[in-house]
Parts: C-alpha cells; structure tokens; sequence
C-alpha cells in the first residue's frame, strides 16, 4: 500500500511539473509575440501628450506708463488694432510695421500699481497641441525697495508668429530684492 502511494505522489507532482511549464511556455509566447498582457503605458502616454515646442518672441517696447488699469493680455492682429495699442501705452512715434500675415503681436499688462518697481515680462510662448501657452511674469519690489511713490501701469509688447492655436496664459508673481 505504501508503495502505491508513493507511485501516485510521483505522477501527480509530474503531472503538476508540466502543467507550469506549458503555462510558461504559453506565457512567454503571449508576451513576446505582444497579445495579451499588461500594454506599454509610457509608450501610449507618450503618444498621446503632444510635446511642447518652444515659440520664439521678440520684444517690440515696455514700459510703466500705460493706460491700462487691470491685469490684461491683447493679441493684436491687425496695423489698426496695433496703432489704438500703441497709444494704449502712451508710446512716442508711430508703430513699428508688422507682417500680420507671419506675426502676431501680444500685449500684456499688468495694472495699476501704486508705486514704482513693479514690472511685467514674457517669459516663455509654447505650442502644445492646440494651445498656446504665454508665461508672464510679474515683478514687485522687494520690502526693502526704494521704490517712487506714484501710480505705475506696466506693459511689454513682443511679437510671435502666427499661430491658430487657442491662447492661454500662466502667472508667475515673484518679488526682486533690493539692498
């Protein structure tokens, strides 16, 4: 009887031996011939998040003596709307001439202040899908400042290509110290 028993042990753990490696071998088919499994997830991330392209911009003006009293951005598309920008920011002379057909021009303001130190900047245009991303940083005097005691409207105006993405900005306050 124990003899049996001891038979019976053996083709069963042979039997259970060959189950698991046909269960590996099948595994391994189905994992290397790319059916079945867990999908490559930084790969379908990857090619469904469009990468940022880095727009380049250059600086027409700045200045802190606009008539703009709130926190604003304008895309001037046009030499009319650009000329009704240019005495928005009490500019002197006439605009400069501007392609409109490969250039846009953006305006940002960054509102009444009321004192002096206060400044406001592009920082970076990106294109990411169908959007346009403009950072904008604004600068405020540091406590320890000597700033002017008068009302102050910061602006810059930079001009980019064209572009049908839709517009969308980002804020950056940072304050400079002073010694």
């Amino acid at each position: 009887m124990e003899w049996g028993y001891t038979r019976t042990m053996k083709r069963e753990t042979l039997i259970i031996i060959g189950v698991v490696l046909v269960a590996l071998i099948i595994g391994v088919v189905v994992f290397f011939s790319g059916r079945g499994g867990v999908p490559n997830t930084s790969s379908a991330v990857a090619n469904t998040q469009p990468s940022a392209v880095i727009v380049p911009f250059t600086e027409i003006t700045r200045g802190s003596e606009s008539t703009v009293a709130t926190r604003v951005n304008y895309v001037i598309t046009s030499a009319d709307e650009l000329n009704k920008l240019w005495e928005m920011v009490n500019a002197t002379g006439t605009p400069p001439t501007i392609d409109f057909r490969t250039q846009a021009v953006i305006a940002v303001f960054a509102g009444q202040k009321s004192t002096g130190g206060y400044s406001i900047a592009v920082a970076s245009v990106t294109d990411t899908g169908d959007t346009r991303t403009v950072a904008v940083t604004l600068t405020s005097p540091g406590t320890d400042c000597m700033v002017t005691e008068s009302f102050t409207n910061p602006y810059q105006i930079v001009t980019v290509p064209v572009s049908n993405a839709s517009l969308a900005h980002t804020d950056t306050e940072v304050s400079k110290a002073c010694n």
